[in-house]
């Protein structure tokens, strides 16, 4: 499968609809205390659905290894509340806040928590994500999500979720 291809139809799920509202997106990166399982990754899931359903909070979690990049977004309150809560959460620990910005519109559209584990995805998308991650892990200024970092972290997402 193609990134590009992948690329395109993620584009149009993120341009079809505009909230009536500036977005506040916020990006982090960290690592967990003790590896995740997948009953671990489950549950952050199931229970982040509901309460960012109540939020208006959209948002990915991708994990790897020791290595986690989560995307949240939606009204700048709601945002910033529920970094304050993940920030004392005692399963991870907080590495660098990568970005936190305003955009016009929401990117991450109908995904209200997507936790995925990315060990299965093709090796070029694996490899395109380690090289991001480990450019905003080392940056010393905050760093700018472009559209092709949407795409490929939701491409991932989506990859790690289909069955082996």
């Amino acid at each position: 499968m193609s990134f590009e291809i992948t690329g395109r139809g993620l584009l149009w799920e993120a341009i079809q609809q505009k909230e009536d509202y500036p977005i506040f997106r916020l990006t982090y990166l960290s690592k967990p205390v003790k590896p995740f399982t997948d009953a671990d990754l489950d549950d952050i899931e199931s229970k982040s659905v509901e309460a960012n359903n109540a939020r208006d909070v959209t948002g990915l979690l991708i994990v790897h290894g020791d290595r986690i990049l989560q995307m949240i977004e939606g009204r700048e309150k709601a945002v910033r509340e529920l970094y304050a809560k993940i920030e004392v959460d005692s399963r991870h620990t907080i590495t660098k806040m990568v970005s936190a910005a305003e955009d016009e519109e929401r990117f991450l559209m109908n995904w209200s928590m997507v936790v995925r584990d990315i060990t299965r995805v093709p090796t070029d998308l694996f490899e395109q994500y380690e090289k991001i991650f480990d450019a905003m892990q080392q940056s010393e200024k905050h760093t700018d999500i472009t559209i092709d970092h949407f795409e490929l972290f939701k491409a991932l997402s989506l990859l790690g979720a289909l069955p082996l």
